[in-house]
């Protein structure tokens, strides 16, 4: 008795140390991709530094082509005090992400929700999947001329011809997410008696998050360089708009501020969209 509880002892014991040697390795290698991405953003903004001459008359490139980080930071707090073209930065910024917000939910909510139902019916995919499989290729910019004649100059033609980018990315992205889930598990579920219910809530949307998620991260950067295309015609406001309004001007530091912005609302986006994928598929990759 006395053996067997050492033994036991022993193997708790070393469970526990490989444990502890599993999250310090795991904790040193966050550390260590914290530092290549701080590595990485330091590089280009040294680059950047570099071109410009770091802020004196030896700039390689001349200032009206690419303003010195400085001189963009000093357009930032301008615009962000007294505005651009009779508008606040935070109104441009809040427009821009009405715009896109309101696009990517419908197509979280509903292409996804589409992309599911194509998965797992063949009379639904024998339905949707053509018409999305048609449009698909179609460039998107072409559509807003067309969009404007049937919708107006409002915000729906703006919104539509976003979704019209994102809504078959991710529907497609859902379906093929379904349809790689391992049919082993589907008929072991049934097997133990699972309703389709179940299944579906047990199995296939569990396995298929992966796969969805990839479409979302990959339609949030798509959304964004939409956007841009949605603010080219018939609008006065949005942080694209700000910055393609500049460029006529030779504005280069405020079209740079609206650059900058876009891209750190894509980037943030996308963390976010990592953050909420590592919570909720925290398994993933570990079926072994």
């Amino acid at each position: 008795m006395a053996e067997a509880d050492d033994a036991r002892a022993v193997t708790a014991s070393a469970n526990g140390a490989a444990a502890s040697g599993e999250r310090s390795a795991k904790s040193i290698e966050n550390r260590r991709r914290r530092w290549l991405t701080f590595a990485s953003f330091a590089a280009m903004i040294f680059i950047w530094f570099a071109l410009t001459g770091f802020g004196t008359d030896a700039a390689l490139v001349s200032p009206v082509f690419l303003p010195s980080p400085g001189a963009v930071v000093e357009r930032f707090v301008i615009l962000a005090t007294t505005g651009y073209q009779g508008s606040s930065l935070l109104h441009h910024v809040g427009i821009s992400m009405m715009r896109f917000g309101i696009a990517f939910a419908f197509c979280v909510v509903v292409g996804v929700g589409v992309g599911l139902l194509m998965g797992m019916s063949l009379t639904a995919r024998a339905l949707l999947d053509p018409p999305i499989e048609v449009t698909r290729p179609i460039p998107k910019l072409a559509l807003l001329p067309l969009f404007i004649i049937w919708f107006g100059i409002g915000e729906l033609s703006k919104v539509l011809v976003i979704i019209s980018a994102l809504f078959p990315l991710m529907s497609i992205s859902a379906m093929q997410a379904v349809r790689g889930v391992s049919l082993r598990k589907i008929q072991a579920a049934y097997s133990l008696g699972a309703s389709r219910w179940t299944v579906f809530r047990r199995v296939l949307l569990p396995a298929s998050l992966p796969g969805i998620f990839t479409g979302i991260r990959v339609s949030i950067g798509i959304g964004v360089t939409m956007l841009v295309g949605a603010e080219l015609i018939a609008t006065s406001d949005g942080v694209a708009w700000m910055a393609l309004s500049a460029a006529d001007f030779l504005l280069t530091d405020v079209v740079l501020v609206g650059v900058l912005i876009m891209a750190a609302i894509g980037y943030g986006l996308d963390r976010i969209a990592r953050l909420i994928e590592n919570r909720l598929v925290h398994w993933s990759g570990k079926d072994g």
